[in-house]
């Protein structure tokens, strides 16, 4: 179906959304699951996560730096992607660079690829081995499926293995058991223009299944001057899930998302000129996956996963085929009253074709293996009071072969509503086919009269990067009606990979020219410092306010080689300070009042120290406030409006820092209608 065919859909499926909607709109009461503030305090600091320890815990006795997205967190943001979502937590840095793509990372090193960040979905990682980063624009779920987002800020490579540095993102969703009946959802804005349906059932007694479909057109942002940059998509995405309860304590989950990506993009090799080209994107694939779960008591479970996904994408005149298949093998018990021990195994196999009129790879196909093992005992030395953590994970991939990532977590308690951790962490970055195999070639303009080309390309012995990491935190929450949540660390990466850049040279073929070329190694370190803080106050019921800060600062160290600069995925691209503060109040049942108010320092990258001109790579401090209007008309429907980026009218989030130009994010407004049955 053409792109031009495509908003007659989104019109039609609004119609007869409202006209379904509408007539029993005001037939029942709201009901509590939609109150507002339904969860408590208290009831949010019991909230189960699983990303740290591979197990349920309420987050109180979690011994790591945790932010946990609830689902009522995602409802009242009014956001429509993940990365939107994830600008509420503290210490993880969320940047719009166009209408598709966003450089999302815990504790710096922000970039389209941020390469210390592991992502997952329902504990399926979405890591790309190619360029070793995430495609956000390929990442999409219906945020009305998620239940919740639980975000690790710091190392969680024990347990989850090669590239959880800086951090775990896991979005976890909804059991088709909770997504019975119908669902249509409308949105039409600036930005985004939006249609989701779904549809929940029941198989007997013992499993409930459910399918969804859904249509999304990003509207153009905008350049410098106001005027569209063209960089549009239309993104369809289809998916099933089925909850099979088995006899003898047994679970079965299936899943299978299908996906379609049309896209534009600016793009511009020559970071001295401000010209740029528009470039199409084309991105389809899909995922399936088997998870059976058996569970022999409250601390003894054996959990199994399979899950295999296909991505091709063309752009910039190529395309890259990628492939990934994924076991996973966990297993937990207690031994007696103080001790609970997870361990497991996994193998993962990625492939990829690349084919391209100028090349970006040295070599047209990629095959990586991996294969790890992890074991995690958990000890209780005073019950209540004190739980000491020990684990370790091993780790043998092709690129670098044997890696070790053990950590240490203590956990006091001196009271049952505080809490004090500290842990000490070792992580590894392990390469990517671009590390190795890189091959970029272009035109640069011309110095003094003679056209200048630059060439990047990879090392074949780029090894793994590597962090120690040292944190601390508290928890606690003051009475009913407050909760404050602290950390800090102290981070030191070596072996961190950087591009070392020859001196210029006459070239005369094909043509005469001056040459600069680079090739990655492994030749930098870093030091990294920062805190983060975050606070939940509830007055009162109809009343709520949360707030977040950060504070980062990173060193690097080429140890005396001047030619020796980190670029693109290695830099820092991190603001120093950044906040986020929103407030949420119903006036009488039914209607709710938001606002939300982030923001950030100024953003660098020494992409700028580079070619020599810093302030076509410095995004300005800015400060984005949304709002949002909620009212519940019944118990089928629900409809919200907003606004957001008020403050101004345009603004940039991120620098141009590799092919992709970056745009401005404009003012807009927006209006969702919400139909269950």
């Amino acid at each position: 179906m053409a792109s031009s065919q495509r908003p007659w859909i989104f019109a039609a499926s609004a119609t007869v959304l409202a006209a379904m909607a509408i007539p029993g709109a005001f037939a029942a009461n709201d009901p509590a699951a939609q109150d507002l503030f339904a969860m408590s305090l208290e009831q949010l600091t019991k909230v189960q996560v699983s990303s740290v320890s591979r197990h349920d815990e309420p987050l109180l006795d979690t011994p790591a730096a945790v932010f946990v997205i609830t689902r009522d967190d995602i409802r009242r943001s009014g956001a429509t992607s993940i990365p939107e979502v994830l600008r509420m937590v503290p210490g993880v840095e969320v940047a719009q660079i166009d209408a598709n793509k966003w450089a999302v990372s815990a504790r710096g090193f922000n970039n389209r690829f941020a390469n210390k960040m592991l992502v997952m979905i329902d504990n399926r990682t979405v890591y790309n081995q190619l360029y070793s980063g995430v495609f956000w624009d390929q990442t999409d779920v219906s945020l009305d499926d998620v239940e919740r987002i639980e975000v690790v800020r710091g190392p969680g490579a024990t347990l989850w293995g090669a590239n959880a540095v800086n951090g775990v993102i896991n979005i976890v969703t909804r059991p088709a058991t909770q997504t019975q009946g119908t669902e249509l959802v409308a949105e039409a804005g600036r930005i985004d223009q939006q249609t989701v349906a779904r549809y929940g059932g029941r198989l007997g007694d013992s499993a409930a299944w459910r399918i969804y479909g859904k249509y999304l057109h990003r509207n153009p942002l905008v350049a410098t001057d106001g005027s569209s940059v063209e960089d549009t998509a239309d993104i369809e995405r289809a998916g099933i899930r089925l909850d099979w309860s088995l006899p003898s304590r047994n679970a079965v989950t299936l899943q299978g998302d299908l996906y379609d990506n049309a896209e534009q993009q600016r793009v511009n090799f020559d970071y001295d000129s401000t010209a740029s080209s528009l470039s199409a994107v084309h991105a389809a694939g899909g995922f399936a996956s088997a998870r059976w779960e058996h569970t022999r008591s409250a601390s003894s479970s054996t959990v199994f996963q399979a899950y295999l996904r296909q991505d091709r994408r063309a752009e910039i005149g190529g395309f890259v085929h990628m492939r990934s298949f994924d076991l996973d093998l966990q297993d937990r018990r207690a031994l007696g009253t103080r001790q609970n021990l997870v361990w497991g195994a996994g193998y993962r196999s990625t492939s990829d074709t690349t084919a391209a009129a100028h090349p970006l790879f040295q070599h047209r196909d990629h095959i990586v293996n991996l294969s790890s093992a992890f074991l995690q005992d958990e000890i209780t030395v005073l019950p209540g009071r004190l739980v000491f953590t020990a684990g370790g994970k091993l780790l043998w991939n092709t690129y670098s072969h044997f890696e070790y990532q053990p950590s240490l977590r203590l956990l006091w308690k001196p009271t049952s509503t505080q809490a004090l951790w500290a842990s000490e962490s070792r992580a590894v970055r392990t390469p990517s086919d671009l590390d190795r195999d890189d091959r970029l070639a272009f035109s640069a303009g011309l110095v003094q009269g003679l056209p200048l080309d630059i060439l990047i390309t990879g090392n074949p012995r780029f090894s793994s990067e590597i962090l120690h990491a040292s944190e601390a935190g508290y928890r606690r929450q003051f009475g009913k009606s407050l909760s404050l949540d602290l950390a800090g660390f102290i981070n030191h990466y070596s072996s961190l990979g950087g591009t070392a850049i020859a001196a210029p040279q006459l070239t005369f073929a094909p043509a005469l020219a001056l040459l600069i070329s680079s090739t990655y190694v492994n030749a930098l370190s870093s030091d990294s410092q920062g805190g983060e803080a975050s606070l939940l106050w509830n007055p009162v019921t109809s009343l709520r306010f949360e707030g977040s800060y950060a504070w980062m600062q990173n060193r690097f160290d080429n140890h005396g080689n001047p030619a020796i600069v980190p670029l693109n995925n290695q830099d820092w691209a991190t603001p120093r300070n950044a906040f986020d503060l929103r407030g949420f109040w119903s006036p009488v049942p039914k209607w709710t009042v938001g606002a939300i108010l982030n923001g950030n320092s100024s953003t660098s990258s020494s992409m700028g120290i580079a070619v020599n001109n810093p302030s076509a790579f410095l995004v300005p401090a800015y400060a984005r406030l949304d709002l949002r209007l909620a009212r519940t008309l019944g118990e089928n429907l629900n409809l919200s409006a907003g606004a957001t980026n008020l403050l101004d009218s345009h603004h940039p989030e991120f620098p141009s820092i590799d092919y992709a130009v970056a745009s401005r994010i404009p003012r807009s407004a927006w209006v969702r209608l919400q139909w269950t049955h």
